[in-house]
């Protein structure tokens, strides 16, 4: 009789104690972020700051040509907000593409996990950490690729850029 007693007050602890202290250890729910967090795994930067910049709208300048960029509402763009002004070294990528590496890694949180980029995308490339401006058509869907924006203006000067050429990268507002 004495172990089916222990037993059970052994039971009613176990049941029991996982309700004790909830009220000392629940936070209160947190407030949606400037900019989404990856998790630790992706390796991606860390929280943003309070002040994060709400940033919409790029110019991208290059030689005597700019471009525009309306930037796609997910965290890799505003990651990429967060980080201007910028001035990069472009290089062009198989005649479709020009890409430049980025001082810090973006947040993929949220993105597929592959891109079928399309002339006039914006893009961010995570494996290599490089934003990338799309000129043509012909780039492949690839995985990796995150779209975080449209460029709007003449393309054909982007094409036409020597193997590698500087641009700057800020915000429109």
């Amino acid at each position: 009789m004495r172990r089916v007693l222990l037993a059970t007050a052994t039971l009613a602890l176990v049941v029991a104690l996982p309700g004790c202290g909830d009220e000392e250890t629940k936070q209160p729910p947190s407030q949606p972020e400037a900019r989404t967090q990856a998790s630790p795994d992706t390796g991606t930067n860390p929280a943003p700051t309070e002040d994060a910049p709400n940033v919409n709208q790029l110019h991208i300048t290059f030689g005597d040509a700019e471009l525009t960029a309306q930037l796609d509402d997910n965290a890799t763009a505003r990651d990429l907000a967060s980080q201007l002004p910028l001035t990069l070294r472009f290089s062009d990528h198989n005649g479709v593409e020009k890409t430049a590496p980025l001082p810090d890694e973006l947040s993929t949180a949220g993105a597929p996990d592959a891109h079928d980029p399309v002339a006039g995308d914006l893009g961010y490339y995570a494996p290599g950490g490089d934003l990338v401006l799309y000129h043509d058509d012909e780039a492949p869907e690839f995985p990796g690729i995150v779209r975080i924006g449209r460029l709007h203006g003449d393309l054909e000067a982007l094409a036409r850029q020597d193997d590698e050429f500087e641009a700057t990268v800020d915000s429109a507002e």
